[in-house]
């Protein structure tokens, strides 16, 4: 995409998705739960992902942060939230879906929407988050169907660590 200045409001939502051989209730679990995703995503939690609650997840290996407010939960079905991750006076719209499958598997699947800046901003958004939901997604099948811990994410810019 030609960075030609212009400021985005629309683009196409980033969508990543992957089926994990456990139980919906299980899967959802493990995104809302602080205790199960600090295994494969963030470092800490101010606190579990409910409706209308204000988070802050931090990436300590990174020493970065992002504010988290919780829209919508529906159990074992769907969270909506939005996060100041790339730009924070402009936060973006994350929406996970846990659809369950045959023989106790679940689709889970995770859209992005809200990206602003001009072109090149908004494309190394969208690559990023794609490339960041694909880890997540790959860490929490890991960790839910082999018991293994991974760490995609800490291990994905060791350049960038925080002593």
């Amino acid at each position: 995409m030609p960075s030609d200045g212009l400021e985005l409001t629309a683009v196409p939502s980033v969508k990543v998705g992957m089926l994990i051989r456990r139980t919906a209730a299980d899967v959802f679990r493990a995104i809302v739960d602080p205790e199960i995703t600090t295994k494969i995503w963030y470092t800490r939690s101010s606190g579990t992902m409910t409706p209308g609650a204000e988070l802050l997840w931090e990436w300590e290996m990174y020493g970065v942060s992002s504010n988290i407010s919780v829209k919508e939960v529906e159990e074992d079905s769907r969270v909506l939230f939005t996060w100041s991750g790339y730009t924070p006076d402009h936060p973006t719209t994350v929406e996970f879906r846990f659809s369950p499958q045959p023989g106790d598997t679940t689709y889970v699947q995770v859209t992005e929407t809200g990206f602003t800046g001009n072109g090149d901003e908004v494309a190394r958004y969208a690559a990023d988050s794609t490339g960041g939901f694909t880890f997540l997604l790959s860490g929490l099948k890991a960790l839910l169907e082999h018991d293994l811990v991974l760490g995609l994410i800490g291990d994905a810019h060791p350049q960038e660590r925080v002593s």
